[in-house]
């Protein structure tokens, strides 16, 4: 077993690939251990056979894992559906709105909801929006626009066709 120390938290993982640079630190008077390998900004992945990837953190990542810690969830809908009327009268708290021209004509709108509890009420009140996942292109895409139309590469394989 290898132990890792990632943000105050102790994991135990069999394997470790780190890909990204790293520097030693000596500690000699731990009774424990007398040194450790340090690495920073970078994003640790623990796949299912409890092995251990790290890898150099890009700026999806740090977008990603700032939105998890803060409790924000992004979500999509199409416009002028029950929770697009919902966060234009501001029943919840959320980020700007940003619309995609989706396949063969269809709209949708992306946004962030800024309260995990408020996530849960929406969840029981609508059943017209879908979570995005960090994975998906209109997720990252939201990140990446500053205006009000994001713009997506239907070629990408996480962009999906259609919305259900």
């Amino acid at each position: 077993m290898w132990v890792l120390k990632f943000h105050g938290e102790t994991l135990y993982v069999k394997h470790v690939d780190c890909t990204v640079a790293w520097s030693t630190k000596e500690t000699p008077d731990n009774s424990h251990t007398k040194g450790s390998i340090k690495v920073k900004d970078v994003l640790l992945r623990i796949n299912d056979l409890n092995e251990a990837q790290i890898s150099q953190l890009n700026l999806v990542d740090k977008f990603r894992l700032r939105n998890q810690k803060l409790g924000i969830t992004r979500i999509m809908f199409r416009p002028h559906g029950e929770m697009h009327k919902a966060l234009l009268a501001n029943e919840y708290k959320h980020g700007p709105m940003k619309h995609i021209r989706g396949a063969c004509a269809s709209a949708f709108v992306v946004t962030d909801l800024l309260s995990k509890k408020e996530v849960l009420l929406a969840r029981i009140k609508y059943d017209d929006w879908r979570e995005l996942k960090p994975n998906e292109s209109y997720y990252q895409q939201y990140d990446n626009v500053k205006g009000e139309n994001l713009h997506v590469d239907y070629g990408h394989p996480s962009t999906p066709f259609e919305y259900s």
